[in-house]
């Protein structure tokens, strides 16, 4: 799966459920890290309690097989010398010898194996005791019966009779061995296992620091961007309460302007409707003076008229025009057409319109009725804002992707206070002065915005008392080619 529908499906997941994996992965991997090295530790504890337990038994076992010797020598001692001194060593391992071997039980009693040669063991152990207790009580015997002088003689028959056991101990000795052989097997073996466990020890230590560093890593990057996404998300809610504030406050300006214009006309209708109903009944009355009343009240119902034509143009184009409402248009043929119907309304108003137009083909993708009320309310407001005597040029410029159109006149200007408000809907610079010549302050506007919906951009510059000049830059069209 690829990183970023990773990313995306991580991004879609609540903040909460973010919070919490994040503050998961640390813990996880340190419970993780705490069972293994519990787990480690049980082992590496149960390993040293076998391994001191299979030391027991080698020392028990040294200590039965000691115990045997020291039989035997006591016996060997007593049947040369007849000194009782030597019967004491005898003595006291016949005492150890049992207690041994139930030490030994003890200590085997997991291991079948062990404990059935342990059970060998204690029969030879028992056989050879029991020799050499026949062989000490017959010594005795013939100690009390026959003298000690006698005895001294029969020395090589008592090396005889000695030696008879001789077997019987190299036998047991044998099985002692094997037992202690087999526990010294395995206490290498648990050794082995002890040093294995312990490099265990040390790999998991190792992954475990890894895998905890790369864990906390983790953790403080998906942290972070989880901070930054919230930032982000915190930037946009206050950009967009800050739209919403300017929203707020051009929609209170916009309506109370909106109030004020259909309020004055309103008004002035009314007032010259009922002066015209009072001067039809008098029918003796001048109808001059009614014919300019009714002139007055077609004249006011047309500006608004006008006015809510450009409100409904204002509410229904606020976003970008659909492609399909878009086609290539030839922008010399829509701008000489208008220059055509604006030169003479200039020259009424004893102004010049020049227009300057490429000789190449100029194409757009746009809808030419809006494209063409834009550039008719750049005019519109060229002329109204120019003395007579003023100049006024139409001049459109192509270069490589885009095409301005230029309007710029040689009128009052607009002053640099007002330069930044001067596409807002209702704003004129002189309110008395746009009043006088019709203006309601929203040609600007619907101009703005039908350029911004064909994604272009309109800018503006100007002096005061040297005029203005408006600029309208637009993408240009696929098939745009010279003649």
């Amino acid at each position: 799966m690829p990183n970023w529908i990773r990313l995306k499906q991580w991004k879609a997941l609540p903040v909460r459920l973010r919070g919490g994996i994040i503050i998961a992965i640390p813990v996880i991997c340190l419970f993780t890290s705490l069972s293994a090295f519990a787990w480690l530790k049980a082992s590496l504890e149960e390993d040293e309690t076998v391994v001191q337990h299979t030391k027991l038994v080698k020392i028990e076992t040294k200590r039965l097989l000691t115990a045997l010797v020291d039989t035997e020598t006591g016996v060997r001692g007593y049947g040369l010398t007849h000194r009782e001194e030597f019967l004491a060593p005898y003595n006291h391992s016949r005492e150890v010898i049992p207690v041994s071997l139930k030490e030994l039980e003890s200590l085997v009693q997991d291991y079948p194996k062990q404990k059935q040669r342990l059970e060998e063991i204690r029969t030879k152990v028992d056989r050879h005791l029991e020799i050499l207790q026949q062989k000490l009580t017959l010594q005795q015997e013939l100690k009390r019966t026959r003298g000690q002088e006698e005895l001294m003689v029969n020395t090589a028959l008592l090396y005889d009779w000695l030696e008879e056991g001789k077997e019987k101990m190299n036998a047991t000795r044998v099985a002692i061995d094997r037992f202690a052989q087999e526990e010294e097997r395995l206490l290498e073996v648990r050794k082995q296992h002890q040093v294995f466990y312990r490099q265990i020890t040390w790999i998991v230590l190792c992954l475990s620091a890894m895998i905890g560093s790369l864990g906390a890593l983790l953790a403080i990057l998906l942290f972070l961007q989880l901070e930054r996404e919230l930032r982000e998300r915190e930037t946009r809610l206050q950009n967009t309460n800050l739209e919403l504030e300017l929203a707020c406050a051009q929609l209170d300006r916009f309506t109370a302007n909106a109030s004020h214009e259909l309020r004055a006309p309103l008004a002035a209708v009314l007032s010259n409707a009922q002066v015209g109903l009072m001067e039809l009944e008098d029918l003796t009355a001048d109808t001059t003076f009614l014919h300019q009343r009714l002139e007055k009240i077609v004249h006011l119902t047309k500006g608004m008229s006008t006015l809510v034509g450009d409100l409904l143009f204002l509410a229904r184009h606020e976003s970008l025009l659909s492609l399909n409402s878009l086609e290539l248009v030839n922008l010399i043929d829509l701008l000489g057409t208008l220059t055509s119907d604006w030169k003479s309304k200039a020259r009424s108003q004893h102004l010049t319109l020049s227009a300057y137009l490429p000789d190449k083909l100029v194409m757009v993708k746009a809808d030419a009725n809006l494209l063409r009320q834009a550039v008719d309310n750049l005019l519109s407001n060229a002329c109204r804002y120019t003395p007579a005597g003023g100049l006024i040029f139409l001049r459109l410029n192509s270069d490589n992707d885009k095409v301005s159109i230029e309007v710029k006149d040689t009128g009052i200007g607009i002053s640099p206070q007002s330069l930044p408000h001067i596409f807002e809907r209702f704003y004129r610079v002189n309110q008395t002065r746009t009043k006088a010549k019709g203006s309601f302050g929203l040609g600007l506007n619907i101009a703005q915005q039908i350029v911004q919906a064909h994604g272009g951009q309109i800018t503006v510059t100007s002096k005061v008392g040297q005029g203005s000049t408006f600029r309208v830059v637009l993408p240009l069209g696929d098939e745009t080619n010279e003649d």
